[in-house]
């Protein structure tokens, strides 16, 4: 089993849709996938109600005890625990750092996003330091336009890169179809041809997404 968590201290960077795509990536592929959802708003949980199939299932934690006691008690029945973090520095995101094979932190090509990442970087660094471990951890670029770069995304990597953290080669990309994912409650490798404007750019997106992400755990 293989834990995969989400974090950023700012709310509104994109974690809930990137553990979203990931998860649709992996069912499609066979993998049997958990999603826990930390958030106390729980997005990613009414989204997998609706939109996962058998091979995912999703819970809300609500505090560390319980992402403690669920991630161990699906140790033996799934692929892969999809944690999707609160914006709170906490107990609950430290333990899930120091569980995690790999942690991703998105990020909007914004000032504020970036300040948010490094906050969370900050966490991820205490606690691989206590535990005497590094922290398998890669950035994300999320909601990022597919045509061009803009000087935002520019000054917001350039604040990040004094940590030394990669960037996962595949960004999210800003696409309508994943915001209607959410909308229609759908998941976007199942849902019907037509359903959803620009379907198969965004199949080909989390094909791509989930392709840098096991790439990405296994190095």
């Amino acid at each position: 089993m293989k834990i995969i968590s989400f974090g950023n201290a700012k709310g509104g960077s994109g974690k809930t849709t990137s553990a979203a795509l990931l998860c649709c990536g992996l069912a499609a592929r066979g993998y049997r996938v958990t999603l826990l959802d930390c958030d106390p708003l729980f997005p990613l949980y009414d989204w997998a109600v609706g939109a996962v199939s058998g091979h995912a299932t999703a819970f809300r934690v609500q505090d560390a005890n319980r992402l403690a006691s669920q991630i161990k008690a699906m140790k033996s029945q799934v692929d892969y625990v999809i944690v999707d973090l609160s914006g709170a520095t906490n107990i609950m995101n430290a333990l899930s750092f120091a569980l995690s094979d790999l942690v991703l932190v998105p990020m909007q090509g914004s000032a504020m996003d970036a300040r948010g990442a490094l906050h969370t970087i900050e966490l991820i660094k205490s606690v691989a330091d206590n535990r005497r471990a590094a922290i398998n951890t890669s950035l994300v670029l999320t909601r990022v336009s597919p045509m061009v770069v803009t000087n935002a995304v520019r000054y917001a990597t350039q604040i990040v890169a004094k940590r030394s953290v990669p960037f996962l080669p595949i960004p999210v990309l800003e696409r309508s179809a994943f915001r209607d994912m959410f909308s229609h409650m759908t998941n976007l490798i199942e849902v019907e041809d037509g359903a959803i404007s620009n379907l198969s750019k965004a199949r080909r997106d989390i094909g791509h997404l989930t392709d840098a992400i096991a790439s990405c755990m296994a190095n």
